[in-house]
This record gives structure tokens, C-alpha cells and sequence, in this order.
């Protein structure tokens, strides 16, 4: 199913009004839509127009490569359109930064000048390639409640004729509602080399409005589940945490679908629990708290990326390391995940050897 938002933004030299449309195709690729309208002080009412078609890759659990194909229109003084065309191709990090988030964009750009839609005598006519513009951007997040969200960043381009310059950002984000978002910024820009430098000033106010929620939309994750024997139940009762000996992980999947999944099982002849016991990739942070329903023999517990009950660090596909910690915080066990190959999941295996395996959630798969 397709997202759908709308949004709108004022500043003291001009204002815009949006909406886009955007959706998940698969765990990795990601593609979106969007149209602005914007009216500048002193110009007419259909200043500028513009499309911008983005399809976005996971290439990493840190980093996204964007492709962006815009098509613009700008109404010029005496009433002629101008058609520009521009694609950009955008790497994208981010990064946990103590309690905040770090994130970090690095842009090339090509815009030029095409055919102008209406003819006028002042018209442009020829197609104008423009000198590519680069740009680098560092910011960090840090969220001050659960609905006020702070930011900062700097920005620094090089643009036409090798001119270099940096702009300065700093703002607070209302979250106000599930859906409704109200921004406030202040966007100082400083062009090198110019006897003026510092010679726009913005403060920006911007609302936004999803009218689907993304997440609902584009992730039909599957919730944390417990999976048991046909043949018995879980307990109800309360039942002793279970030791490292009677709990494994029995398979993980850093490519899968509808997104990565770890399962972990009791292979003991008795009942226990998981309260208390967690996996991350990271031992600074707290990572999947397991649930802690009593498990009967065999029974198993699958979780997914984004699930409700499930993880959030989100597992490399590139490979990584997974460390299982019980209810002291103790370090139990550490596994070594393997870089994705293809549809395949990793797991024990028959023989107890950490390999390859055709993907079974839910099911079981040995012991490690």
C-alpha cells in the first residue's frame, strides 16, 4: 500500500505547500513522490512548481543510497516559464550518538536549463548544463520528550564556478499528534569569500500532515510470537528463568522478508522463562527484551525487525555480532553473523555447525 502526507512551509521570503506519496516495495528499496508549489515575496502567485521522483536502496544498516529526478518550473519576471531539470544522487548515514542520533548526507547534484514551456521573447530556448553542485551535511537529533524532538546541522555546498559556501540549522520538531507535525528552524547561511557573508537569515515554520501513517502502511511486520508443540500448551503457571543450557539461537535472517528475524529456543526437556533475558548487537544499549511467557520444551520465540514485541537495531547484511545476555547481565553466548547470501537464513544447522540454512521461522533448527 502507498503513504500519503501533506505539508506546508512559511519563512519571511517565501512560502510553499506540498503533498507526495511514498511506499516500501521490499525490505531494501523504497521509492517516493512529491509536488511543491512555491510563492516568493514580490513575484507572482505560481512562482515555482516542481516533481521530485526519489528511489531509495538500503545498502547497509547505516546507509541508504537516493536517486532524485526533479523537474521544476520558474516563473520568470515578465511572465515566461523556465523548465530546469536536475537529478541528484544522495549517500545517507545515521548512527545512535549516546541518546540521540547522528546523521550525515553526502550530495552531488546536475541541473539544467531545458526548453521553456511557453514561448515568450525572453524565453530560453536552448538546453544549459550547469556546473554539478556537491554538497555535505552533519547533524545529530536528540529527542528531549516523546513529542519534542530537537536537531542541528551544517551544510556546506560547492556550487557554480567553484563558489563554496555553509549554511547553519537549528530546530525544534512538535510531533503534536500521530499524524500532525509542526516544525520551527532558523537557517543561517554564510558564502565564503563574499564581503557580505552572512547573507540570509531564515526562520522557518513548517507543518506537516501524514494521511496514512507510514509504518502501518508500508511494514506488515509480524508481532513477536510464541511457537509451541501441537501436542502441548504453554504453562500458565509460573515457571523457573531459563539457565544458558536450555536456551539457543536457532536462526537468524539478515535479509529477510518481510524483514530480519532472530528465533531462540528452549531445547531442554523442562519448562522456563526468558524474563529478563535480551539480545543486542551493541552492549551499550539494552537491545530485544525477550518476552517472558514460560516456554514449554521445543517451544520457540520469533521476533522481527520493527515488529510490535520485536527489535530495532536492525541486523547488517554485511555481517555482524549478536550477544545473548541473561537476566543478571551476564554475556551467555556470542554469535558471529555471516553477511547475507541470497535468500538464505543462518542458524546451527543439524550437525551444530553455524552455516546456511532455507529459511523456517518458527520452526526447529538445531542448537548454538
Amino acid at each position: 500500500m502507498i503513504a500519503a502526507s501533506a505539508s506546508g512551509q512559511y519563512n519571511d521570503i517565501e512560502c510553499w505547500a506540498g503533498s507526495g506519496l511514498a511506499q516500501s516495495i521490499n525490505k531494501d528499496w523504497s521509492w517516493s513522490l512529491q509536488w511543491e508549489n512555491r510563492w516568493t515575496q514580490g513575484a507572482s502567485w505560481h512562482d515555482q512548481g516542481l516533481v521530485d521522483l526519489a528511489l531509495e536502496y538500503r545498502l547497509s544498516k547505516h546507509w541508504d543510497l537516493n536517486a532524485q529526478w526533479r523537474l521544476s518550473e520558474r516563473q520568470g519576471l515578465h511572465g515566461a516559464y523556465v523548465a530546469r531539470r536536475r537529478f541528484a544522487l544522495r549517500t545517507i548515514g545515521s548512527w545512535r550518538v549516546g541518546s540521540g542520533k547522528l546523521t550525515t548526507r553526502i550530495m552531488t547534484a546536475e541541473d539544467w536549463t531545458a526548453r521553456t514551456l511557453f514561448s515568450s521573447a525572453l524565453a530560453e530556448t536552448k538546453i544549459t548544463p550547469s556546473t554539478p553542485t556537491i554538497r555535505w551535511r552533519l547533524g545529530y537529533n536528540q529527542r528531549l520528550t516523546n513529542r519534542l524532538l530537537a536537531g542541528a546541522s551544517w551544510e556546506v555546498f560547492r556550487r557554480e564556478g567553484g563558489r563554496w559556501s555553509e549554511r547553519w540549522r537549528a530546530g525544534l520538531d512538535f510531533q503534536l499528534s500521530k499524524r500532525l507535525g509542526f516544525e520551527l528552524g532558523y537557517l543561517w547561511e554564510n558564502e565564503w569569500l563574499n564581503t557580505d557573508p552572512w547573507r540570509s537569515h531564515v526562520v522557518r515554520i513548517q507543518t506537516s500532515y501524514s494521511i496514512r501513517k507510514a509504518k502501518q502502511v508500508f511494514n506488515r511486520i509480524p508481532a513477536t510470537r510464541v511457537y509451541a508443540p501441537v501436542d502441548q500448551a504453554l504453562a500458565n503457571a509460573r515457571c523457573p528463568v531459563c539457565q544458558i543450557d536450555q536456551v539457543r539461537i536457532t536462526e537468524v535472517h539478515n535479509k529477510g522478508e518481510p524483514a530480519d528475524y532472530i528465533e531462540i529456543q528452549n531445547l531442554s526437556d523442562a519448562t522456563c522463562s526468558l524474563e529478563g533475558w535480551r539480545i543486542t548487537d551493541d552492549l551499550t544499549k539494552s537491545g530485544w527484551v525477550l518476552p517472558g511467557a514460560c516456554l514449554v520444551s521445543g517451544a520457540v520465540v520469533l521476533g522481527y525487525e520493527n515488529g510490535r514485541r520485536g527489535f530495532s537495531f536492525g541486523l547488517s547484511a554485511s555481517g555482524e555480532v549478536l550477544f545473548l545476555i541473561d537476566q543478571e547481565g551476564n554475556v551467555k553466548r556470542q554469535i558471529q553473523v555471516l553477511p547475507a547470501v541470497g535468500g538464505r537464513s543462518q542458524g546451527p544447522g543439524e550437525k551444530g555447525v553455524w552455516s546456511f540454512l532455507e529459511p523456517s521461522p518458527g520452526k526447529v533448527n538445531g542448537g548454538n
